[in-house]
């Protein structure tokens, strides 16, 4: 079920990527690091603002191989669709 979607920021099952935008890019194209912690809503790439952290070392730090939990990596459904057609995907999940 994907109601509310738009509200379940980080994405993933240990919150390695910060909004939907970055979850439809390639995996090898991720952020590897933003600030975790905000409630800040980012309406634009659907997930909290990852410029900002409430917690002085709020940073995350995505490990490319996995070797401590926090890969990002995988889950690459909708990576080979254009930009045009990731924010449409986006503006669609914002009505759920």
């Amino acid at each position: 079920m994907l109601d509310g979607i738009w509200a379940t920021a980080p994405c993933l099952h240990n919150g390695s990527v910060p909004n939907l935008w970055e979850l439809l890019k390639p995996a090898k194209h991720r952020t590897a690091s933003f600030m975790a912690g905000s409630r800040v809503f980012d309406p634009k790439n659907v997930g909290y603002d990852a410029d900002q952290s409430p917690f002085k070392n709020g940073r995350f730090i995505a490990d490319p191989a996995n070797a401590n939990g926090n890969g990002n990596g995988g889950h690459e459904y909708g990576t080979a669709l254009t930009d045009e057609q990731r924010w449409a995907i986006i503006e669609y999940l914002k009505t759920l």
